[in-house]
């Protein structure tokens, strides 16, 4: 293939904007901005600086161990300094002086959708510019420019994988800065990402001519989110090989190219989310990706064989869900996942049969701390599923406070 020419950037200002222009990464982490959009819920139609709203965030900020500031002040409440996080992807409505949740946000909040499902939702709707969170979208309309982001960065890996192998099919934040944004803006064939990054690696172009979609920090870090959504969801695996932030490899893992072609053919509505979702189920992209996601965990798992023995123990070889006691289909799962501080104690573990523990990390699966069983919506209208109990009894020692972390963040 030819050398990938220099692109022309379609406008002064252009750049990928993911939701503030002063980013917080951490709002992207899952138990956080799941544990927000649960207070929002809980308490919509509330004022964002309402004390019901201030305590809940309050909650969510030690329960998750926060970095973050989610309280803040009433005059500057999180709502107000980064709302956008979850308005621009559809899970807050646009409302003065109240909490709006939308139709796809109480979905999400209320456990009836998993988590992967909600973001291959937004892999496939999300565009730029973003007209939820962008006032003025003049520039790009003039210049007929529309950037499905997400898509776009998973559809280079698949051609990279293809090219170089699957080892080799990474995107760094750098590489996304200085090739793969300004290309968008030129609208340049999809062939021409893959192969202008492949070509930068073997030091066959110079793109120190390129023009700078990113020249500030923020602008950078913005640009970063993008790639930290997708490794938080599963599509991507986030390895550090050096120091700094832009050297990050985001390594594809979770979907595959037929399975990408699959999501690119549904032709939908994008405004209506809480419909999109449904259609997206129905393709099983979102369940082949929390299967792959789940064996990887359990695979990456240190102690997993010891902590196997232990839970069978104490639950005497059988599944506390189904009662199967056939020690070849019984696993040990965490409650608290070991990734947000869950140890591997017999107190933050369930033994349960493999399909029930595929269920129960997908979210397909919710286990109350008092015992009472939730199953997805998707979970339910399958014939193995519908018929699970509605009640378990919960060991003495199970901790209890686990169950009740994982319901509200994960």
């Amino acid at each position: 293939m030819p050398i990938i020419k220099s692109p022309v950037k379609p406008f002064a200002n252009y750049k990928w904007r993911w939701a503030v222009l002063t980013p917080t990464e951490s709002l992207n982490e899952p138990p956080i901005f799941l544990g927000v959009l649960r207070v929002f819920n809980k308490f919509k139609n509330y004022a964002p600086s309402s004390e019901q709203i201030m305590n809940g965030l309050a909650v969510v900020q030690q329960e998750t161990r926060s970095n973050v500031d989610l309280v803040r002040t009433r005059e500057r409440n999180l709502i107000r300094n980064s709302g956008q996080y979850w308005k621009a992807l559809g899970l807050l409505d646009e409302a003065h002086g109240r909490v709006l949740v939308s139709p796809f946000g109480q979905l999400l909040a209320d456990g009836k959708i998993t988590q992967v499902e909600f973001a291959t939702t937004v892999v496939k709707t999300l565009e730029l510019p973003n007209k939820k969170i962008t006032a003025d979208t003049s520039e790009w309309d003039e210049a007929g420019l529309r950037i499905k982001p997400l898509e776009l960065i998973l559809d280079t890996l698949v051609l990279i994988a293809e090219k170089l192998g699957s080892y080799e099919a990474y995107i760094t934040p750098f590489e996304l800065v200085r090739i793969v944004i300004p290309l968008a803006g030129a609208k340049a064939p999809l062939e021409d990402f893959a192969e202008a990054i492949i070509q930068h690696r073997q030091g066959l172009i110079d793109i120190s001519r390129w023009p700078d979609c990113a020249p500030s920090s923020n602008d950078k870090r913005m640009a970063r989110e993008f790639l930290i959504f997708l490794s938080n969801y599963g599509f991507c695996q986030k390895v550090s090989i050096t120091r700094g932030n832009e050297n990050e490899r985001y390594q594809l893992v979770g979907i595959s190219k037929e399975e990408l072609v699959e999501l690119h053919q549904l032709n939908l509505i994008q405004s209506e989310l809480e419909k999109v979702v449904k259609e997206v189920r129905i393709t099983q992209i979102p369940a082949n990706i929390d299967r792959k996601r789940v064996s990887r965990m359990v695979l990456e798992r240190p102690y997993q064989n010891v902590f196997r023995k232990n839970i069978l123990s104490a639950f005497g070889s059988s599944c506390i869900v189904t009662g199967a006691s056939i020690d070849n289909v019984l696993e040990a799962a965490h409650i608290k996942p070991v990734e947000y501080q869950g140890d591997d104690t017999h107190h933050n573990g369930l033994c349960l049969r493999s399909d029930i523990h595929q269920l129960f990390d997908s979210n397909n699966l919710r286990i109350l701390p008092s015992g009472e069983l939730i199953v997805s919506e998707a979970a339910s209208t399958k014939n193995n599923y519908a018929n699970l109990p509605s009640q378990i009894d919960i060991p003495n020692f199970i901790n209890k406070e686990f169950l009740d972390w994982r319901v509200k963040y994960y």
